[in-house]
């Protein structure tokens, strides 16, 4: 059994759902369980309809409504399912519709938005998504059965970022689950929502459809059933060795580690963050990244460890700023690098890259973080100085500490850069360099050069 979860551009309108369904139809014998979110745009509307209703601009709020109310039937309209099919989702669209208008209203009325209310209407766009796409595949002759992503994923209530409770999930799945897969029938369900212990809607937080896909494919191993792989659909074809709108040589990485995916996720790729597929990669689960626009492509797939050693992509973060901080008189002086960070948790402001001396400290923050209030409760016992306009240029792969002549090759394609920071050792699976801002695409391009163009991944 085959778990696939599809993204919001992979079901922005009835094209893209009736593609999707072929996708399915296609596999119907190994795909077990597809998990999708809501269509393109769709949660960003939702929470802008929240925001509205508290502030109480009723005219935006029901604007927002019949936009949402309006998308969906248009989809369900173009999707030409059998008349009895057509009404039935129609039906689904306006109660939802219904639904949220209530909760708008009451929203309105109070001038107050609860995490609890707010959760609820996020979480219509993956109720309705998951309902097309049932009706899509039961328009393709595919045995297909929606369940409600409430009664599978099992959460704390911790609204807007619930934590899932894994032993539950799994008893739901075992009960809910698999006697679907008894009886041959694909489940399509929404991601992204799951259920408090008193049975109310929360949400998962970032990238919490890829987090449902993982949750509920670990749960079904842990409920005792098979789980070959877990596919994510999206819009890309994979991982890339680096962002192919910088860099149009980049190419698909077959695949990489868990640990490699994660970096290149912290250092700016945005195509699957570790944390949200940690569940399946756990237990063993290999994790697909595969382009539904694309679906020849087969995609980059993200396992626990992998062979091999040697860098894997290259990746680059903008909007970073450094911090030097020294104070000589606390040569080889103890305590002086927590007071440094101390600083920072004050702030809650995480640290990027580092590198120390005796006296001194630089440290790389986001550009948004608080640097006046920094710089001002560091001062206190130091010197600081401000660099801003920087960006993080990274290698990633594996075994760099132990792996010859990487350090030499990076800063040979950079010996025309300025780089300001550098740091290597702290992780085996990346070096990384801090550079001008101005500078780093074509930083990006020079050790895309010398470490792929020209081989093979």
């Amino acid at each position: 059994m085959n778990v696939l979860k599809f993204g919001g551009t992979s079901v922005g309108d009835a094209e893209r759902i009736g593609r999707v369904a072929e996708i399915v139809a296609a596999r119907r014998k190994e795909a077990f369980l597809v998990v999708v979110s809501a269509m393109a745009g769709i949660t960003d509307l939702l929470v802008a309809l929240g925001e509205a209703a508290r502030e109480g601009d009723r005219t935006r709020a029901e604007s927002l409504l019949q936009t949402f109310r309006e998308r969906h039937r248009e989809a369900a309209s173009a999707l030409s399912l059998p008349p009895d099919d057509a009404a039935v989702l129609l039906q689904a669209i306006d109660r939802e519709t219904v639904c949220l208008g209530d909760l708008s209203t009451g929203v309105s009325l109070l001038r107050e938005l609860p995490p609890r209310t707010a959760d609820r209407i996020a979480a219509a766009g993956e109720l309705l998504a998951s309902e097309l796409l049932a009706a899509a595949l039961k328009q393709r002759r595919v045995d297909a059965v929606r369940i409600d992503p409430r009664e599978l994923l099992a959460t704390d209530a911790a609204y807007g970022a619930a934590g899932p409770d894994e032993r539950a999930t799994a008893e739901r799945v075992r009960s809910r689950l698999l006697p679907e897969s008894s009886a041959s029938r694909t489940v399509v369900t929404g991601g992204f929502v799951g259920a408090a212990p008193d049975g109310s809607t929360t949400t998962l937080g970032r990238g919490g459809s890829d987090f449902s896909a993982a949750l509920l494919g670990a749960a079904l191993l842990d409920a005792g059933g098979r789980v070959g792989k877990i596919e994510i659909w999206t819009d890309v074809d994979g991982i890339l060795t680096a962002d192919p709108r910088i860099v149009p040589a980049a190419r698909l990485v077959p695949e990489v580690s868990s640990a490699e995916a994660a970096e290149l996720a912290f250092f700016g790729a945005k195509v699957l963050h570790p944390a949200t597929i940690r569940p399946a990669v756990a237990r063993g689960i290999p994790v697909v990244v595969r382009n539904s626009f694309h679906p020849d492509c087969p995609g980059t797939v993200v396992k626990a460890d992998t062979a091999g050693a040697g860098v894997r992509a290259v990746a680059m973060r903008r909007d970073v700023a450094a911090l030097f901080v020294g104070n000589p008189r606390m040569l080889l002086a103890h305590g002086y690098a927590a007071r440094v960070f101390g600083i920072f948790e004050r702030h809650a402001v995480p640290v990027d890259v580092i590198a120390t001396s005796e006296v001194s400290i630089s440290i790389t923050v986001s550009a948004k973080a608080p640097l006046k209030a920094l710089v001002r409760d560091l001062s206190e016992f130091a010197e600081v100085s401000v660099l801003r306009d920087l960006a993080v240029v990274s290698v990633v792969g594996k075994a760099m500490r132990t792996t010859p002549g990487i350090a030499v090759r990076v800063f040979g394609a950079l010996r025309e850069v300025n780089v300001g920071l550098s740091s290597q050792g702290a992780s085996d699976t990346n070096m990384t360099c801090v550079v001008d801002a101005k500078d780093a695409p074509e930083a990006l391009r020079r050790l895309h050069r010398e470490f792929f163009e020209g081989e093979t991944v």
